[in-house]
């Protein structure tokens, strides 16, 4: 069944949602003032037993309703864009649609139009038109009507019953997901599964409308342009945040977002490369849902129009200045001022040489070699043989036996690598290039490029090579001397949470991170627990808590009292089981004169010949916090041993 009958059945179980409940405590009432005709005390009691009832229901009632959408992004005035405003008007007033109540500028590669709304998406209290940065960079202004069509055309539909039916539908999951536990969050799951699955058509039907008000507002062509577009501005934008935004965090200046972008995806190199990375991910969805959507919009017929190719933040008044101040207000606090993307680049590539230089003197520093941290004394080491030694303190100890060896030599190649273009860059013989097509790569001063990997590598694979390298590298100009003072140790990033644990007795906050386990003594006894687990109110106030514990720094967590610090490199081997009741993790550490863990003497056992292990246990009534099982995997790696329960492995 499709189409209104469908979106009716499902209002209908809606409305039913809200009807039985008051039913439920009218009945009940019904039945206390009947028993009370004949029956004064038994009357009191129905009547109690329907109070009860009533708030009960209330308090359920009351956490699923109080969900809400809050606004993102930077908000826009019809005064400060008003050619943008026109062109949402323009678009509401042809799909018959509702013009939305607010329009604003996100930093997500997305169109969407996200509603307020309340009782459970029976009544709308405001429409959020958000259009991403990202978008206005990378589309033109043809292709961005189209897909403010398609999100509009959504509020519309073929009629009135599919949209209502999927708006609620909308509300119904948001506040699935954001209910945190308690009976509210079983029985109200419990009715989302049902409410969805009679649902489940609506959001194809509106889809399929508000493609054809999409194709009607900025013709065929460029409306599919734009859907098969906006896949390969999500793949795009998250490559560019990776390697090109993280510049401008890394160094604490401000980029040109928009402009920068634009260029990224203009690439000659990159604009193939990720249009078939686009028609692959496309290709590839399991629904086939976009390759239906396209072959459904070549199928409507409509007049020719002609492309409006001029770039989207055209529709922007002043663009020159008006994108750079959405910019700074989109952008992440505490960033310096505004470079230029070549000096940014520049910068930020002698920024990392530099911290990988480091990097390697702290590798020296730690070996024990007998060596200077510089460049003159890592390339005698190699040439003794020593290289694996030297590189051994700052590799995964987590690898695999098997990589470890290639491991070693591409960390070695890779930082001794960035010395040589640190100390290049310092002598002011070479510099980084912007290069929107890949990583900033390196010129010295007569314009020849450097391949720091090609110079290096075939050295440290073959000892013998070395006297070759050394002077190759007097050639180039490379001061021999050249040194950065060991980096310091880095902060343990968190991965996640898992409270409580029980270790030796005794429950604890498990907090996982990229260089360790940190275990802090629980402050939730069993009956804030079992509360916990029973009313919503107080799961929230647990979740709470630990947040704050997750946006405290790990050194700080260390430093508290009676905290317990299992070190990565401590650990030799782990394995976790499984079984109905929950997991077991038993790590074993080598806890010698060298060991740089901080554990009391009472939570390890077995200590012999420096060899200790230290187990933890799950409990039925833990949370999560994060990714701590993710987290748990890569900090092990190959040390983890994963034994299944029984009931899986049958």
């Amino acid at each position: 069944m499709r189409g209104p009958w469908r979106a009716a059945l499902a209002l209908a179980l809606h409305i039913a949602f809200f009807v039985a409940p008051i039913a439920l405590v009218l009945g009940l009432l019904a039945i206390a003032a009947v028993t009370f005709r004949y029956d004064h005390t038994s009357g009191l009691k129905a009547a109690a037993a329907a109070l009860v009832v009533g708030a009960v229901l209330a308090v359920g009632l009351r956490a699923v309703l109080r969900s809400r959408v809050r606004a993102r992004g930077v908000r826009v005035d019809r005064s400060e864009q008003p050619q943008l405003w026109r062109m949402a008007s323009s678009i509401a007033a042809t799909a018959e649609a509702p013009e939305p109540d607010e329009i604003r500028i996100t930093s997500e590669p997305v169109v969407a139009v996200r509603e307020d709304t309340a009782l459970l998406g029976l009544r709308t209290r405001t429409r959020y038109l958000e259009l991403g940065l990202p978008l206005l960079a990378a589309l033109n202004v043809g292709e961005l009507r189209a897909a403010m069509a398609r999100e509009i055309g959504r509020l519309t539909g073929r009629n009135k019953l599919t949209v209502l039916a999927h708006r609620a539908c909308a509300s119904v999951e948001r506040t699935a997901a954001g209910l945190t536990g308690g009976p509210t969050k079983w029985l109200f799951a419990g009715y989302a599964r049902a409410f969805m699955a009679v649902a489940a058509t609506t959001a194809q039907d509106l889809e399929l409308a508000a493609d054809a008000v999409a194709v009607r507002e900025a013709g065929t062509r460029t409306a599919v342009l734009a859907l098969r577009k906006s896949v390969a501005v999500r793949i795009g934008w998250q490559e560019y945040a990776d390697d090109y935004l993280s510049m401008a965090t890394s160094i604490g200046h401000a980029p040109d977002v928009l402009l920068g972008f634009r260029n990224f995806m203009a690439h000659p190199t990159r604009k193939p490369r990720l249009a078939e990375r686009a028609k692959q991910t496309i290709a590839e969805e399991p629904d086939g849902r976009t390759r239906h959507r396209i072959d459904a919009m070549k199928r409507i017929k409509t007049g020719d129009r002609e492309p409006d190719e001029r770039p989207a933040f055209a529709v922007l008044r002043s663009p020159r200045k008006s994108v750079p101040e959405l910019e700074d207000r989109l952008m992440v606090d505490n960033l310096g001022p505004r470079l230029p993307w070549p000096e940014l680049a520049q910068r930020a590539g002698a920024a990392h040489v530099a911290e990988q230089a480091a990097q390697l003197s702290a590798a020296v520093e730690q070996s024990g070699l007998p060596i200077e941290p510089s460049i003159a004394g890592v390339l005698a080491a190699i040439h003794r043989g020593h290289g694996r030694d030297l590189i051994n303190p700052v590799l995964n100890p987590g690898l695999s036996p098997d990589l470890i060896d290639q491991a070693a030599e591409d960390t070695l190649v890779d930082l001794l690598g960035c010395a040589v273009v640190d100390a290049l860059v310092c002598a002011r013989r070479a510099h980084h290039e912007l290069d929107w097509g890949g990583p900033p790569p390196v010129r010295l001063v007569g314009g020849q490029p450097l391949d720091a990997d090609r110079l290096v590598r075939p050295a440290v694979v073959d000892p013998r090579l070395i006297p070759g390298l050394h002077r190759a590298l007097v050639n180039l100009g490379v001061p021999l001397n050249h040194a950065r003072r060991p980096a310091a140790e880095p902060e343990p990033e968190l991965a996640g949470i898992v409270s409580p644990v029980q270790c030796a007795g005794t429950s604890y906050d498990l907090l996982v991170t990229d260089r360790g386990l940190v275990l802090l003594p629980s402050s939730a006894s069993t009956t804030k627990r079992l509360l916990a687990g029973t009313l919503a109110r107080f799961r929230e106030a647990e979740l709470e808590q630990l947040g704050e514990l997750a946006a405290t720094p790990i050194g700080e967590l260390r430093e508290r009292t009676s905290a317990q610090w299992v070190d990565s490199r401590d650990v030799a081997s782990a394995r976790l089981d499984q079984d109905r009741t929950g997991w077991s993790l038993a790590l074993e550490l080598y806890l010698d004169e060298y060991a740089v863990s901080e554990l009391d003497d009472g939570l390890v056992r077995g200590d012999v010949d420096g060899a200790a292990e230290l187990v933890l246990r799950s409990s039925a009534d833990g949370v999560e916090h994060g990714d701590p099982y993710r987290g748990l995997g890569e900090l092990m790696g190959a040390r983890m041993n994963v034994e299944e329960p029984l009931a899986t492995i049958e």
